[in-house]
């Protein structure tokens, strides 16, 4: 009777047995489920592999920020410099409750970290010295947004596409901007004017002036506007009033911060600046600097043709 018990209990304890290691065999053939597939990108530092649908993004500049909400990934994260009247209220409401993580020029690491992220976008020049750290917290694309030209913009826009598995999101995104563009280019009633763009500083009473190299004075020429200040090498100039004059464009478009007064304003009594052709003509034109300078992405580049369609669309368009 015992030898039959224990006959048993080996026999039982011998499936057990085989049912653990079919079980431990099955599991060698497939991934965990909390491993991802991954793709590798290259970007302006490297390569990184990425996860196939990253879903946890963190974006440290606001064209990448407002670029992965268009396209449909919410990021988790944001360098937002802590204040987030930056990001287009639109942008703002569908993004609604990520975390800010500072400032884009001094991100905070340690808030990056706590978010989980699976995927940082970094931008080249910023962040190059700390693109090490960020990489120890999880895969970061490093792609030129603050120095960025147009071309610039237009091939970001296809890696982040790629790699947040949106790729053709981003091709439509830039087929239908470059039809936007040739259409506003058709409207433009600016032939032969000279136009340049410039920031005022009331502390220094200086204009910070974005060369041809830069991403807005870049894109303009796409639509066929002449702007006056070319330059291959810098993408931004600091002039006085007397430099400006010396240049003397025909049409002078301001970018107002939410810092500054109103440059027209501030100068209205200014010998030198009613000097200017521009303001002799009434063709100095005030717009939003979050607009024309920091976003730096396609949706940005669609509301300043929206703007130059206020300032120079021919009549009976």
């Amino acid at each position: 009777m015992i030898h039959s018990y224990r006959l048993q209990w080996r026999l039982v304890f011998s499936v057990f047995l085989l049912v653990i290691l079919a079980a431990c065999g099955n599991g060698t053939q497939t991934e965990p489920k909390n491993e991802k597939n991954t793709k590798e990108i290259k970007h302006s530092l490297g390569t990184a592999n990425v996860p196939e649908h990253p879903e946890r993004i963190i974006t440290l500049e606001l064209g990448f920020t407002e670029l992965a909400a268009t396209l449909g990934t919410n990021p988790v994260g944001v360098a937002d410099d802590e204040r987030p009247e930056r990001i287009p209220q639109a942008i703002r409401e569908k993004i609604e409750g990520y975390q800010s993580v500072g400032t884009r020029s001094q991100p905070n690491l340690e808030v990056i970290r706590s978010l989980n992220p699976d995927l940082i976008i970094a931008d080249v020049d910023r962040h190059k010295n700390i693109y090490k750290e960020l990489s120890n917290i999880a895969p970061t694309i490093a792609l030129k947004s603050d120095t960025a030209g147009y071309q610039d913009v237009l091939a970001a826009t296809e890696i982040v596409g790629k790699s947040l598995g949106k790729e053709e999101e981003a091709d439509k995104l830039i087929a239908d901007h470059k039809k936007k563009a040739d259409e506003t280019k058709a409207k433009l009633d600016i032939k032969d004017k000279k136009v340049l763009q410039a920031g005022y500083s009331s502390e220094s009473n200086t204009f910070e002036v974005p060369t041809s190299s830069y991403f807005t004075p870049n894109f303009l020429t796409t639509v066929g506007i002449n702007y006056d200040l070319k330059d291959e090498q810098e993408v931004q100039q600091e002039m006085t009033i007397e430099q400006l004059v010396n240049i003397d464009p025909d049409v002078l478009i301001i970018t107002k911060t939410e810092d500054e007064p109103s440059a027209k304003d501030a100068l209205k009594n200014d010998k030198l600046w009613n000097e200017l052709t521009a303001v002799q003509t009434n063709q100095v034109y005030e717009v939003d600097h979050n607009d024309w300078s920091r976003r730096r992405s396609i949706p940005a580049a669609n509301d300043i043709m929206e703007d130059l369609g206020s300032m120079f669309v021919k009549d009976n368009q």
